[in-house]
């Protein structure tokens, strides 16, 4: 089941700027998977975010905050991270 972005927008936006996104994040993930919702559902939902973090006024400007983002979805992938997001599923 894949997530709609518009429902899960503002959410994402204030677990990002929370200072504590790492863990808000993965919550949102494990209760996105305990929904139906594959590997590969949940990081179509984070590029689409990612995305929206350039133009939205609340973060366009903070470089920090796209980085973060980008460091946190390299786990949804193979780029050498310290952790990876559902390393159980396969991403297709």
């Amino acid at each position: 089941m894949k997530p709609d972005f518009e429902k899960y927008k503002d959410r994402l936006f204030n677990d990002l700027l929370s200072g504590s996104h790492h863990e808000r994040f993965m919550a949102l993930i494990e209760q996105l998977h305990n929904q139906g919702s594959t590997k590969k559902e949940i990081h179509e939902l984070f590029l689409e975010f990612h995305k929206a973090i350039q133009i939205d006024p609340r973060t366009k400007e903070k470089e920090v905050v796209y980085d973060n983002l980008s460091d946190f979805m390299d786990g949804f992938v193979d780029h050498g991270v310290g952790f990876k997001i559902l390393p159980n599923e396969s991403y297709k």
